[in-house]
């Protein structure tokens, strides 16, 4: 076995110090790409919460708000609040939307609820033209991106989700 040569520094190491620099700097890059991801998550630009994962629509007869990025099998809300002024209020999904979202439960139960070429309608009863707060609990079907269309009380928008992994 032969010794290894003495470097200028004094030491008798046998290194190559390109390989060690080399690694050292995928690996600064790595804590880069980590901390990238850890804010986005933070943000909610991963689903669950954060600033960003929700989305609002804002309609003459109230507002809704749904869930901008949602995760694969992973249970969500939609927020649906109406305006006081009238004795039923009509929430709309159009088919695309039960393409991708399976409904859990709604809160509180629609009292009727039709299908028709607009999609799916649901009808509730205001007491004395109060306003009227509707939870949707929704589950993701599989991932993708969800485009679909949502009205309340005849006016409809244009929505879309992003379903991950």
């Amino acid at each position: 076995m032969q010794a290894p040569p003495v470097r200028d520094d004094g030491l008798q190491l046998d290194e190559r110090r390109h390989l060690q620099r080399a690694f050292w700097s995928v690996e600064r890059f790595a804590w880069v790409v980590f901390a990238l991801v850890l804010l986005l998550a933070i943000a909610g630009f991963t689903g669950s919460g954060g600033y960003f994962s929700k989305a609002e629509a804002a309609f003459p007869a109230g507002q809704i708000e749904y869930p901008r990025v949602a995760r694969w099998e992973a249970s969500d809300e939609v927020s649906v609040s109406f305006n006081g002024g009238a004795d039923r209020h009509r929430l709309t999904f159009d088919h695309t939307f039960f393409e991708y979202f399976e409904a859990e439960g709604i809160h509180p139960e629609p009292e009727r609820m039709t299908t028709g070429p607009d999609g799916v309608v649901m009808e509730f009863a205001a007491e004395e033209q109060a306003p009227v707060k509707v939870i949707l609990y929704l589950r993701a079907m599989h991932p993708g991106l969800a485009q679909y269309r949502v009205g309340l009380d005849g006016s409809a928008a244009g929505a879309s989700t992003l379903v991950l992994p």
